[in-house]
């Protein structure tokens, strides 16, 4: 009898240990290397596991937004990076969501602009985005967030796919399309500075397509989730003056399986100690805790909300 006492208390004791030792692994789904979603989905990733005790997240690499919204849906992925404009329309059954919206998703946190910049060579000829009409313009791999972006602003200018010849490459392809000459322009959505963009200056004389406020701006003005804002001047190599641009937050989310406690302290670990991000990209600098419901366009997670609610962000 003593003997099995004995045994089930060595039992007992490895059990709690095992599971004073265990780690929460969840995976982070950001965007492709070339972009913004990546490094900062890194550094993200990288903060929580040092800091929230039992919790390592792993940052993968993928086609961004509406890649990872369809993953989030199908829960193949924990938690997700995408703009606020597309993850509004995955929750709200939009195009390409139409068919299965992606109710699962749950907000952590609104992060950095995210700004859609439409370059071109400078001897292209190209001034307004209506000189892109009969063009060929690379609008970011095919379903991504990106082109369902610059879609709705060539939409707002009263421009669809049967006034250009589209293109689906990724950022890294259509900098290269466009230094070969093979396109015309190129739409990087992405914090900036962007990489893609910045390698695009190293060797290519570029500039900014203009949109038309007058166009633009009532059409942000009904979709909260979009907002013009200025690319300032030296943003970029060459770039000498301000640039209007339509910007989209990116936002951090989560799937619905993910328990309170443990959002909760995903949302803790990273903005106590969110002053990490900026020595990982120039855009850490602008993730910040005043604005982390700014344009949050999905529900909340109970997670996240209990943090707001002790930091006085939420009542």
């Amino acid at each position: 009898m003593r003997r099995v006492l004995g045994i089930m208390l060595v039992v007992t004791l490895i059990s709690f240990a095992l599971a004073a030792g265990a780690v929460e692994r969840l995976s982070l789904a950001t965007g492709g290397t070339a972009g913004t979603y990546y490094p900062i989905g890194s550094g993200i990733a990288s903060i929580i596991s040092k800091h929230a005790e039992g919790i390592e997240i792993t940052a993968e690499s993928t086609g961004a937004s509406v890649a990872n919204l369809k993953m989030l849906r199908e829960y193949k992925i924990d938690m997700m990076m995408g703009a606020s404009n597309t993850s509004w329309g995955g929750y709200n059954g939009h195009a390409p969501f139409d068919d299965k919206p992606v109710e699962n998703i749950r907000g952590i946190a609104c992060l950095y602009p995210e700004v859609f910049q439409f370059i071109t060579l400078k001897d292209s000829g190209i001034k307004t985005i209506y000189d892109l009409k009969g063009k060929k313009v690379a609008l970011g791999a095919a379903g991504s967030g990106t082109e369902r972006t610059a879609k709705m602003v060539f939409e707002a200018h009263g421009m669809s796919y049967d006034d250009f010849d589209e293109q689906f490459l990724n950022f890294g392809e259509a900098v290269t399309a466009l230094k070969d000459r093979i396109i015309d322009c190129a739409v990087v959505g992405a914090g900036a500075p962007t990489s893609a963009v910045v390698d695009a200056t190293a060797t290519l004389d570029i500039t900014f397509v203009e949109l038309d406020r007058g166009a633009m701006d009532p059409f942000c003005a009904e979709r909260p989730y979009l907002a013009m804002m200025v690319l300032p001047a030296g943003t970029y190599k060459g770039q000498d003056k301000d640039v209007p641009v339509v910007a989209s937050p990116a936002i951090l989310s989560a799937n619905d399986r993910m328990s309170e406690d443990l959002v909760y302290r995903i949302t803790k670990a990273l903005w106590e100690n969110i002053d990490e991000l900026a020595a990982v990209h120039a855009q850490g600098k602008n993730v910040k805790l005043e604005t982390a419901l700014s344009a949050m366009s999905v529900p909340l997670h109970p997670g996240a909300e209990k943090y707001y609610k002790e930091v006085g962000l939420l009542k």
